[in-house]
């Protein structure tokens, strides 16, 4: 009997031992690629940013410089440019004013440069070329291309072949062409942009910057030893994430943030992706730092449980036997009951602990649940935002039915805010989230995607006559008078429709709805307007 209580003590304690040691090693293993996964994630997601902020820069800068082209061309000096040197003069001035124009001229409907800055190519046709065929009935806007007729006219102080973007706009006079303007803007810009966003993160180490052309997937500007050379299908295609793990020709493997030019406004792009690369061992460094912090934080705390666990295990085997005789003796006597023992306490604090122990991890669990359904809402409506959005449009993804698109936008929103504050301004939002809450159709959902701006998606099939009924409805409910601190507030109501269609992305659709948007602002405000 002796010998086998031994073998028991001895048998318990290991089984204790091991036990602890391989809970707290597993939850450490757990913790561990949790939480490295949520820092890599973080990473990727800061390099997919990156790209699109300077994809949205880019663009814009384009928007403007052609917005600049168009408005130069209604000019009365232009549109009748008898005056040549006034012509000229004006043409100049636009150059002085923003250098990255490295030549405008005035053509006429034949191609012939009849004004330019600095007179270079005045008297010679280029009829041939793209800048003028392609813009003689709309405006034109050329992807980057090497110079051929200025390569030898223009200065060039870095001996850097010259690379421009063609910009050109036609001239009519009572229906009938007279003239393109047209304009190479110097692609340096590009590099300036790339270089203030190499100085703003410059506390990131390795980062490098990528420009890739839509057709040839050239890089159009990168590292010098990048440059003209086409980039893989795999490296530029769009990823759902924004952002991939890749090995490039080189041999290493990068984390790449990607994002696809969208246009701004008017401009739609030229389709250029922007990539932003860091050597994977430098992006995951810190993740793999806190993986092994973690290990071997876990390995020792492993350690120390399994020898308490020992100890335990000796101190709980002593009433044990008492138990076991008690229970073999209760074979025979039921009179005889359990005993109760000190030993019972040292019990009841262990499992006292391993509650504790176990409600601490389901409380930081249930933090990390609340942090992220707080990442997926508008905290002033209560309504989903951007992120909740994305979910949304992740989960309804494989359903076949075509999701409808309201862009809505609040008319005289930012008045109120200015007249009475932004604390009204918040109320009036909760407001207005709480009306469309209300008006919420069946299999859809509702999101603020920032300022007054919210959107409706529709995963239900809805006749176009419905539709136009609901967004009346819509715009009659949110337009209706609004109380808040016993002033009367009255706003109107824009909306954009856009209906997604087969093997179109989530942003095209939205980009749509926000065209749509755009032009019911432009036809009067207060109305819906469907994008064909």
């Amino acid at each position: 009997m002796q010998k086998l209580s031994i073998r028991f003590d001895v048998l318990l304690a290991m089984l204790i031992a091991l036990l602890f040691f391989t809970m707290t090693l597993c939850l450490t293993f757990f913790i561990s690629d949790r939480a490295t996964d949520r820092l890599k994630e973080e990473v990727g997601m800061t390099l997919s940013a990156t790209a699109y902020q300077l994809s949205d820069k880019l663009d814009h800068y384009m928007w403007s410089r052609a917005a600049e082209v168009n408005l130069l061309a209604t000019l009365p000096t232009l549109k009748n440019s008898a005056d040549l040197p006034v012509t000229r003069t004006t043409l100049e001035q636009l150059q002085q004013q923003i250098p990255d124009f490295s030549w405008i001229g005035l053509l006429d409907a034949n191609g012939t440069v009849r004004a330019s800055t600095d007179q270079i190519l005045e008297g010679q046709s280029i009829q041939s070329r793209p800048v003028f065929q392609e813009a003689t009935e709309r405006p034109f806007i050329g992807d980057v291309h090497d110079a051929v007729l200025l390569a030898k006219l223009l200065p060039n102080p870095s001996n850097e072949p010259l690379q421009f973007v063609d910009i050109s706009t036609p001239l009519f006079t009572d229906g009938r062409l007279t003239g393109v303007l047209a304009a190479h803007l110097s692609f340096a810009w590009a590099k300036e942009i790339e270089q203030s966003f190499k100085s703003s993160t410059k506390q990131i180490e390795g980062l490098e910057f990528f420009i890739v052309s839509e057709n040839q997937r050239t890089v159009l500007l990168g590292p010098n030893e990048w440059r003209g050379k086409a980039l893989p299908q795999n490296l530029v295609e769009p990823v759902e994430s924004g952002y991939h793990v890749s090995e490039w020709s080189d041999g290493n493997v990068y984390l790449t943030g990607s994002t696809k030019s969208q246009g701004y406004k008017n401009y739609d792009g030229l389709g250029w992706t922007i990539l932003v690369r860091q050597p994977s061992e430098i992006a995951f460094n810190d993740a793999i730092l806190l993986k092994k912090f973690i290990f071997f934080a876990g390995l020792i705390a492993s350690i120390v449980t399994a020898v308490i666990g020992w100890f335990i295990a000796q101190l709980i085997t002593k009433p044990l036997k008492k138990i076991t005789l008690a229970a073999e003796q209760m074979q025979h006597d039921h009179s005889i009951s359990i005993p109760s023992h000190k030993g019972i306490r040292e019990i009841t604090v262990l499992s006292v602990a391993l509650r504790q122990l176990i409600a601490q991890l389901s409380d930081t669990e249930q933090q990390r649940t609340t942090y992220e359904t707080l990442a997926l809402i508008d905290p002033l409506t209560g309504l989903p935002n951007r992120n909740g959005l994305s979910n949304y449009l992740h989960e309804i993804s494989l359903n076949e039915t075509p999701e409808i698109y309201l862009y809505i936008d609040l008319d005289g929103f930012k008045a109120i805010n200015d007249r009475f504050g932004h604390q009204t301004g918040d109320v009036l939002l909760k407001e207005v989230a709480e009306r469309l809450s209300q008006m919420r159709r069946p299999n859809s959902m509702i999101a603020r995607l920032g300022g007054d701006e919210f959107l409706i998606v529709l995963n239900d099939v809805v006749s176009f006559d419905l539709l136009d009924q609901y967004g009346t409805e819509i715009i009659a409910y949110l337009s209706d008078s609004y109380v808040i601190n016993q002033s009367t507030l009255q706003i109107g109501v824009s909306i954009g429709i856009a209906t997604r269609r087969l093997n179109e992305s989530v942003e095209q659709v939205i980009h749509r709805a926000d065209i749509a948007l755009y032009d019911s602002k432009k036809l009067g405000k207060g109305r819906l307007t469907f994008h064909r």
